[in-house]
Formats: C-alpha cells, structure tokens, sequence
C-alpha cells in the first residue's frame, strides 16, 4: 500500500512541475473562483478538493494517535491541496479503527455536504465549461488530476481498518461512509 501511494505521489509531484514549468496557462480561474465568477462544476471540484482533507483528517484522528508533526501535511491539504495530505498516509504505520465520540455524526454532515456539492456541480454545471477550463487553465488541469489521485489512493488508505474499503472509489463520500460504518459497528460491538 505505502509503495503504491508513494510512486502515484512521485508521478503527480512530478507531473505537477513538468505541466507548470513547460504547459503553464493562466486562465486566471483561482480568481474566479474566489469572485464566485466560475462554471458550478469548477467550485464543485474546487470545493471536494478542501474536503478530501477534512475527511483524511477524520480518518487520521479515528485510525492513530496523532503527535503535532502529523499534523502539519494534514492541515495543508487544505491549502495546498489534498495532495498535500499524502506524505502523512505514506508514513504512517498500521492503522487500527478506534471509536472516538461524535466522529459518526461529523462523518454523516461530511457525507451530506459531499453530496450537496457533486449534486450542485453536476446539475448546475456546464461539463463543456469544465473540460475547456481544464485544458487551457493550469491550475484547473492540476486540479482534476490532483483530485483523481486523491479517488483513486482512497481505497489504499482505507484497506487497512475496512472491509468497505472499496467504497473509497466514491469521491469523499466513500471515507466518510468507512467512517461512519466501522463508528456503526463498534458502537453495535459495545
């Protein structure tokens, strides 16, 4: 799992700088963003991408005790995006699911505002808008990979204390849903 994560980490880091460094394009959409002047699907993505470490935190405080090293990739995620989290699943060891109060609850709001944000997205959003901005914005372009990445390493971090961990693959939704199940089950268990 480590290995997996670390080479994937390696090639968006990677391809992260060779993009910036030889494809830049500045569509000045991070501005947009912010003035709320953007297609919904663009804030959509946007906005999972500052969830994805809201959730990757959850999952850290439910999985490890966390000294205050760890929690320097963990809060930035959330400003440099959720890619920004992965050093701390790369070195991190055997995560073991332990109940901690109200993390249940905090997992089903984290579901629900998902949710509402993908539902937004697609319905309000324009995927031609979307597919435009990612091929002549860079920081769009860098953005959608980023945010696969993260979909895709999901089920990698949750294999370890789930059987559910393939539900990982639905974006933020999937951790939360982990979560909120293993909370389920201990609380069925006590």
């Amino acid at each position: 799992m480590r290995k997996t994560i670390t080479i994937g980490y390696m090639i968006l880091i990677i391809y992260t700088i060779v993009h910036l460094t030889f494809n830049f394009s500045n569509g000045n959409i991070l501005i947009n963003i912010f003035m709320l002047q953007v297609d919904p699907l663009i804030l959509a993505v946007f906005n999972m991408l500052g969830l994805f470490p809201l959730a990757f935190i959850l999952f850290a405080f439910t999985t490890n005790k966390l000294n205050k090293l760890d929690f320097v990739p963990l809060l930035f995620g959330f400003v440099l995006g959720g890619f920004a989290s992965t050093p701390y699943f790369i070195y991190k060891e055997k995560p073991l699911f332990r109940k901690i109060k109200w993390f249940k609850e905090i997992a089903l709001v984290g579901m629900i505002m998902t949710f509402f944000t993908i539902l937004g997205g697609l319905l309000m959003g324009n995927i031609h808008a979307y597919i435009d901005a990612f091929l002549n914005d860079s920081f769009v372009h860098i953005m959608t990979i980023d945010f696969i990445f993260m979909v895709f390493i999901s089920p990698l971090i949750l294999k370890p204390i789930s059987k559910y961990y393939l539900l990982g693959l639905i974006p933020i939704i999937g951790i939360f849903l982990v979560i909120f199940i293993e909370s389920y089950k201990e609380n069925k268990e006590n």
